[in-house]
């Protein structure tokens, strides 16, 4: 409600528990590219949502390495990542980067 687009969340955690890591990953891909296929088909603009972990099974990892392996045409301008909270303080435990955000 509010906004001018249809926001969909990705869940890492749960598909690599279900389906091991690399067949959660490459189904999270697949998911997207139809998502991106579907909105541009319909007009209707798409912000996805990644709730991703602190460990690789839980979507962790580099960020800069996630975004770069986002399908074509998925970020289209906008993204929003969640950061767990058992590694919050990895990325914003320092006086420099809570000034930052």
């Amino acid at each position: 409600v509010g906004t001018e687009y249809q926001e969909v969340m990705m869940g890492y955690s749960d598909s690599a528990k279900d389906a091991g890591r690399f067949t959660s990953v490459w189904e999270l891909y697949k998911a997207q590219e139809e998502l991106v296929r579907l909105s541009t088909e319909h007009k209707i603009p798409l912000n996805l949502f990644h709730g991703r972990g602190g460990s690789v099974g839980r979507g962790g990892g580099p960020q800069y390495l996630a975004i770069l392996s986002q399908p074509a045409g998925s970020i289209a301008g906008r993204l929003r990542v969640t950061i767990q909270g058992e590694v919050i303080e990895n990325y914003f435990g320092t006086l420099r980067s809570c000034e930052l955000t």
